[in-house]
Parts: C-alpha cells; sequence; structure tokens
C-alpha cells in the first residue's frame, strides 16, 4: 500500500438507496454479495468530495549520514515517528460526515556528553535569562549545572506532515487551523482522545497501542520490556515538547551578508523582540526580520512548486525529560507547502550565552531548507546518496548535526559561505560578542557582574573571536551552531517495505531514519 492510500469514515450507515444509485453508476447488475464493496466505494467517494486532501507522506531532517562523526558534533540519537489522528467534519448533501486524514509526527533529540567540561559556568547574579533573577536560587543553577555536567538533551526537532485540506462548504482549511500557537500546544500535549468537538478540524496526540497510536522508535528512544511469554518488545517512549513561550527575557537578534543570516539571542536591555519572523530573502531596507506573535505564520514566498513562510525564531526556556528546571533555548519554526501537503518543520537550541561566559549559540541559514524525495530501499548508502543529491549546499550534507567549538577555521564548514570572507567574520563576531555580553539590571541600568570585581573582566576586553581577530590573548569564542536550513527528505515507501505498507499507522516497520543517519536498524 503506498503513501497515498486512505483511510476514511462517516457518521453511520449509507442509505440502500444511495448504495443503489452507486451501483447503477458502477454498472453493477447486482447487489449479492457485493454490498460492503459498494458502500465502502460510496464513502471514498463521498470522502473524496467532502475533503480536498486526505495523504501524508513520512518526512524528517536529513540527519548527516556518514558526517556525523567529528570530535566538536553533537549528533541526534533518539528518533520517534507516531501518526496523528486527524479528523475532518462536514455536510454533503445533507448528510453530516467524518473524514480521518493522515498526519505523521517525526521527533528527534540530541545528548552531549560532559557539556560543562568545555565551558565555563556563569555566576547566578550573571545568569540573565530570566525576567526576575531572583526566581533561580543558587540551588536550583547548581543542580542545573549538574544535569548539564551528565549527559544533557541539547536540542529538539520535529517534523509535522498533515495533508493540505479544505472541507468543501467551509472557508477555513487545515492550513488556517494550524496556528503557531496550535502547533505548539498539540506538540507539548499528553497523548489523549481527540478533542475539537463541533470544529471542522479536531486532533489529538494518539495512545500508544490503540489502532491510531502506533510509535516506531530508533536509537536510544525506547525500552525493552518482557511479555508475558518472555520474550523482549521494544517499547517506544513519547515525546513532547516542553516550551514556555514567555519564558525567556532576552531578544533576538539577526545579522545578514548577502544570503547568508545568522540569528543569536541578546541580552533584554537592548530592545530586542523575543520573536522575529526572518524571511529567507530580505532588501537591505526592510530591515532585519519582523517582530512577530504566535498567531500566524507571515508572509509566504515560493520557490519552484513549493511555498514557505518566513522561519519563526524565538527566544524561549525549554525543560527536558529529567532536566530540573526550565532553561534558555532558541526557538525555530516554519511552514511549507510541498505537494498537496503542510510541513511544519522546527526544534529548539540550549542558548549557551545565558548560562556561560564566553559562549554563543547561534542558528545559521543560506537560503530555504531543501526537500528532496526518495524511494525507500534495502540499500541504506544508496538512499542516502539519493537525498544528498538533491541538496543544493555543500552544508547541507552535515542535516542537524551542530558544531560546537571554537570559531577557527574547523567551523567555516558550518556557516554560510558569505560569512567566511570579508566583512563576513568581524559581523558574525559582531553578534556573537553581543550575545555573550551579560545585560544590564532593568532596576538600575548597570550592568549585571560578578560579586567579586576583582575576578570579573568585562566581555569585550576580554573576549576573542579567531576567525575576526586572529590568535592572541583573551578568552576565544565558543560556539555551538546549528542549521535553520537543514534538508528535509520526504521517503515513497513503495511496495518493498516489509510489508508493503509503511506510513506509522500501518503494522510494520521501516528504517528510513537509519539509513540516513548512519545507525544500525532497531
Amino acid at each position: 500500500m503506498s503513501t497515498n492510500s486512505r483511510r476514511r469514515g462517516s457518521d453511520g450507515p449509507i442509505p440502500r438507496r444511495e448504495l443503489l444509485a452507486a451501483a447503477g453508476a458502477l454498472g453493477l447488475v447486482s447487489l449479492s454479495g457485493c454490498v460492503d464493496d459498494i458502500q465502502g466505494r460510496v464513502e471514498d467517494e463521498a470522502a473524496g468530495r467532502l475533503v480536498s486532501m486526505t495523504a501524508a507522506s513520512p518526512s524528517f531532517f536529513y540527519a548527516g549520514g556518514s558526517h556525523r562523526t567529528g570530535e566538536r558534533q553533537h549528533a541526534e540519537t533518539s528518533y520517534t515517528q507516531e501518526s496523528i489522528p486527524i479528523v475532518a467534519s462536514g455536510e454533503l448533501e445533507g448528510v453530516s460526515r467524518t473524514v480521518e486524514l493522515e498526519g505523521i509526527h517525526t521527533d528527534s533529540t540530541a545528548k552531549a556528553q560532559d557539556y560543562n567540561s568545555v565551558r565555563s559556568n556563569k555566576r547566578r547574579s550573571e545568569v540573565d535569562f530570566g525576567d526576575d533573577g531572583d526566581d533561580l536560587d543558587e540551588d536550583t543553577l547548581d543542580r542545573l549545572y549538574e544535569y548539564l555536567d551528565d549527559e544533557p538533551t541539547v536540542s529538539q526537532r520535529f517534523v509535522v506532515v498533515v495533508p493540505d485540506a479544505s472541507v468543501t462548504g467551509h472557508e477555513q482549511s487545515l492550513a488556517d487551523a494550524i496556528t503557531p500557537e496550535i502547533l505548539l500546544e498539540q506538540l507539548a500535549a499528553e497523548p489523549s482522545r481527540l478533542d475539537g468537538e463541533g470544529s471542522v478540524y479536531a486532533w489529538g496526540r494518539a495512545k500508544a497501542g490503540t489502532e491510531t497510536g502506533n510509535l516506531y522508535c530508533w536509537g536510544d528512544n525506547h525500552s525493552r520490556a518482557a511479555d508475558s511469554g518472555g520474550d523482549n518488545e521494544i517499547r517506544c517512549r513519547t515525546t513532547h515538547l516542553a516550551i514556555d513561550t514567555d519564558g525567556s527575557s532576552r531578544g533576538i537578534a539577526v545579522e545578514r551578508m548577502g544570503e547568508g543570516v545568522a540569528v543569536c539571542t541578546v541580552p533584554g536591555d537592548e530592545g530586542e523582540p523575543s520573536w522575529r519572523f526572518v524571511p529567507d530573502d530580505l532588501d537591505d531596507d526592510d530591515g532585519d526580520g519582523v517582530p512577530t506573535r504566535l498567531e500566524s505564520w507571515g508572509e509566504e514566498t515560493s520557490v519552484g512548486e513549493t511555498t514557505m513562510s518566513s522561519c519563526l525564531v524565538g527566544a524561549v526556556t525549554v525543560q527536558p525529560p529529567g532536566c530540573p528546571c526550565p532553561m534558555p533555548a532558541l526557538f525555530h519554526a516554519r511552514r511549507f507547502r510541498h505537494d498537496d501537503q503542510l510541513l511544519y518543520v522546527g526544534g529548539w537550541i540550549i542558548d549557551d550565552a545565558p548560562l556561560y561566559e564566553h559562549s554563543v549559540t547561534m542558528l545559521v541559514a543560506d537560503g530555504p531548507n531543501d526537500i528532496v524525495d526518495v524511494e525507500h530501499g534495502d540499500d541504506f548508502a544508496a538512499m542516502r546518496r539519493a537525498a544528498e543529491s538533491g541538496f543544493t549546499r555543500d552544508r547541507g550534507r552535515f542535516g542537524s548535526v551542530c558544531y560546537d567549538g571554537e570559531f577557527n577555521r574547523e567551523s567555516l564548514a558550518y556557516l554560510p559561505p558569505a560569512f567566511h570572507e570579508g566583512d563576513g567574520p568581524q559581523r558574525l563576531a559582531s553578534i556573537s560578542k553581543r550575545s555573550a555580553r551579560t545585560g544590564r539590571n532593568p532596576q538600575t541600568g548597570k550592568e549585571i557582574q560578578g560579586t567579586d570585581d576583582d575576578e570579573y573582566h568585562h566581555y569585550g576586553d576580554r573576549l576573542r573571536f579567531p576567525l575576526a581577530d586572529g590568535d592572541g590573548e583573551g578568552e576565544a569564542m565558543r560556539g555551538l551552531v546549528g542549521a535553520l536550513d537543514c534538508p528535509i527528505v520526504r521517503v515513497d515507501p513503495g511496495e518493498s517495505c516489509h510489508n508493503g505498507c509503511c506510513c506509522p499507522s500501518r503494522d510494520c516497520e521501516c528504517n528510513w531514519l537509519p539509513a540516513m543517519n548512519g545507525q544500525s536498524p532497531r
């Protein structure tokens, strides 16, 4: 069964008169023994007239393939894919009907080993990401640094794919219904029954073990449990986004050069907005992004057959499992319309600047995300080559891998080419030093400092950005760099995938993600 298969339903049985009419239209002589078949055909025909599109294709961020083995990298190791039950409701020829739509959610997380070992913790009085510094006491901060000193989750990405559907007789499309705010609420929700009674579209997080609750996982995101027969069974752990969109007091700053863009957080006293749209293309006279709320995806642009929103970036706090308190992070998300489907892609990455001295987190891009289609097969290397052949930039081969190290020559492979030469390194140095600077007390206006003034050094005097400043005295700026323009891979399972069915809602296993990240099949 292909990814274009459809599963549809209605509120009740099809009337016999309607069945007879359908039989005549299909040229059937007798209904004997064919009622079930005819009813299914009529329901399919009615559903097709009620809802424009119902199918979704499995999609995910490219995971780096063979380019995820460097010492200064953080690569995703845990993946979960689950079906999203979506029901569209409407009325056709006076009859209320519901149509089940396919939705697929793929989530991935990256962990780090001894994250603190190469970083210098800020004093509590210098940590400046909350609205009120008093809400993060010394004990809580110590526990946060202990968490970061072990094996913390430092980034998380998601891809949600649903059909670009509309319901006959209703102006609101599914794209209109899924705002950034609704998407975040959905991804943060615990598995539950479908809600939204009385709405055109209802959706929820599926419960594992139910008809619509199939989960698949790869890497570290599963456990083995012995069933009653004594065999080991893989049990996947569902994942959730634990994000506070108002949790950080920091602002979003954008640096542009040519087609390249770099995004960092800066202290709140600079007055930058905490959320921005970051367009792929921006004329010099238009400014660096537009402050926004989470009520819409903003303006869209088109490249070929793909239409996309600007990238929405925000300063947030997150609290992944095991983390003792919220920690600062950079969030990003955007919407694509591609091949009659909607792709919502994004994630978060830990924000180093509020927590560590001479260290920043930077999201970069030099154009929109590549979307490449590959067919499922048994040759993983061939699948990777097929995906990489569709990338339009060299940086795409690193996929979702994050660079973690000094801004030196090695870092150039992860940075947009526009920042490699000329004024590029200096512009990166400028936004990085703005981000790493300790903010000012909102009551006194004075720069936040540690209690021991003799040991404290102003960041402007001690920071050195190697690409711009070269070798010399002072602390070298360290960066955690993630790609806003990470390629997206869509898989057409075809008929060769195990039992011939590969959507998460089907009873089979698939190994698309291991083919893209070099991991062994589960």
